[in-house]
């Protein structure tokens, strides 16, 4: 089986996999599954929206103070965008904000950021994160892989370190230590009907790291992990969260895919992550709540062995909720900008949150991506003369470049996934597009490569102006957007450190690409 295949079972698996079932009719229940795996759970009408006062950081004060930030509005045109969308939701965490660092995986190819290389790649830095925490751990990820050298367990390793930590040293942990893991629902090539697959690859290596699942003798150290209820639309959240204060989020699974070729297993697939630290880390505790309020809790029996894990654990149908409590304003971290853009079924306020950043831009949109798309429908007219019908087949997104190119010839670059399997998508949405600007005389104005890794790119990332640098879960693709859309998240910041690590890395990326070039039937 080729690289494109697996990918996309991975990635967008539970999606194909899911309409498929739905359109034979076929009914997968509990019995087809592997014990205590709950059904493949489709969502049947709208969700509530979330806590938007938590999402601007507003949280239950335990001494009765205030705790609203303080945060003005920004003057820079492209901040003051993504802060009028965030208004009650979180524009008041933007303000005091700073750039840790991108992380590379599976390497920084390009040695410019001063990541060592390592034999787990970017997983190695994690792992660094998460024995560095003082009170509190959040992970969300669509996967955790099984198999003895899986990235999975260096994370649960770093788990086990830090538990070790709290016992040892229990006056260095006056909060306690709480690890909270949050898995998508989403199926994996070895387990395409069990969507649960992943928390219980999780469990297995965390106990086989020796932290127990229940009954932690251990004073003050708190493990729980969860799955999200749906499979369709799943949760395609990447996101850790150390202590309240640092922030990262990307396009990274905890899979072989994005280790290093050279470890067993590993597959090489570029991606990003990025760090931020400061107040918008509420964001994304706040986020990562409402998901977790959606997810099913792993609960399992006193003592329970590796080999009884499936009998002895049951995913529960509500995650426990606990309450964000915040007695002052967030602490600044440094002096810039920074942006989460949530979004869910339910939740779709910030799906124009980036459409209206692309329409703002004056000079530049450069693009890392994954995967792109118009419509469903777009993604069926491969064959139609200059691909999809515009606008009606075009997402927002794609609406708002085109108007940037038409409007202050705003020039875009993107380098593309070079992948057999998902170049139907692409190819119809980009030969409509240049097909809008080709009358205008402005079709070099959108230039396209195919990604020149080794491996392939699975990065969601955009540098606009070189003013604003956004990473995240989030693909260009219509499952990213509206009602039936993905769980995603992103960070933008302006800052500057960050705009110039993000221009390196397109740079190097835009260097190593390959030209790209539309099929014969669909040029003009």
């Amino acid at each position: 089986m080729g690289m494109g295949t697996l990918l996309f079972l991975r990635v967008f698996g539970a999606v194909a996999l899911l309409g498929v079932l739905l359109t034979l009719g076929a009914g997968v229940g509990a019995s087809q599954l592997a014990p205590n795996a709950p059904p493949l759970t489709l969502l049947s009408g709208p969700l509530s929206p979330p806590d938007l006062a938590a999402l601007d950081g507003l949280g239950r004060a335990e001494a009765g103070g205030p705790v609203d930030p303080d945060c003005p509005e920004p003057q820079a045109p492209l901040d003051r965008v993504l802060y009028d969308h965030l208004r009650g939701q979180g524009a008041a965490l933007s303000c005091g904000n700073a750039f840790v660092g991108l992380t590379h995986f599976p390497n920084d190819d390009s040695g410019l950021s001063g990541q060592a290389p390592d034999p787990m790649g970017g997983f190695a830095v994690m792992a660094r994160q998460i024995e560095g925490a003082k009170h509190e751990v959040l992970l969300a990820n669509m996967l955790w892989d099984d198999g003895a050298t899986s990235p999975g367990v260096l994370l649960a390793h770093a788990v086990a370190q830090l538990r070790a930590s709290v016992a040892q040293h229990p006056e260095r942990y006056p909060q306690g230590v709480t690890v909270r893991l949050m898995f998508g629902n989403s199926v994996r090539l070895d387990a395409l009907l069990d969507p649960s697959s992943s928390v219980y690859s999780a469990a297995r290596q965390l106990l086989e790291a020796g932290v127990p699942l229940s009954n932690d003798s251990v004073p003050g150290f708190t493990l729980e992990l969860a799955n999200y209820t749906y499979a369709y639309p799943h949760n395609h959240l990447k996101l850790l969260v150390i202590d309240g204060q640092e922030t990262a989020a990307g396009g990274v699974n905890i899979s072989f895919f994005h280790l290093p070729a050279s470890t067993p297993g590993g597959l090489d697939l570029t991606d990003l992550l990025l760090t931020l630290r400061g107040p918008v880390a509420r964001h994304t505790v706040a986020a990562f709540r409402d998901s977790w309020l959606l997810s099913r809790r792993l609960q399992c029996g006193q003592d329970v062995s590796v080999a009884a894990l499936r009998r002895g654990c049951a995913l529960v149908d509500a995650a426990e909720p606990y309450p964000l409590f915040y007695t002052a304003p967030p602490r600044p971290a440094g002096t810039s900008r920074a942006y989460g853009l949530y979004r869910r079924a339910g939740y779709e306020t910030q799906d124009a949150a980036l459409p209206a950043l692309f329409a703002a831009a004056g000079t530049s949109i450069d693009l890392m991506q994954s995967q792109v798309s118009g419509t469903m429908q777009c993604s069926l007219s491969l064959t139609a003369p200059g691909g999809c019908p515009f606008p009606q087949e075009i997402l927002p997104v794609w609406q708002a470049i085109v108007g940037a190119i038409r409007d202050r010839g705003v020039r875009v670059r993107l380098v593309l996934d070079y992948d057999p399997l998902l170049q139907v998508e692409p190819l119809s949405l980009l030969s409509s597009l240049w097909a809008q600007l080709r009358p205008l005389g402005l079709e070099d104005h959108l230039q396209v490569r195919w990604s020149g890794t080794a491996g392939g790119m699975h990065t969601k990332a955009a540098l606009v102006d070189d003013a604003m640098l956004a990473v995240g879960s989030l693909n260009l693709h219509f499952s990213s957007f509206g009602s039936r859309g993905l769980n995603e998240y992103t960070l933008a910041t302006s800052d500057p450190a960050a705009l110039k690590a993000g221009r390196q890395d397109f740079d190097f990326e835009w260097a190593r690409s390959k030209p790209f070039e539309l099929p014969y039937w669909l040029r003009p």
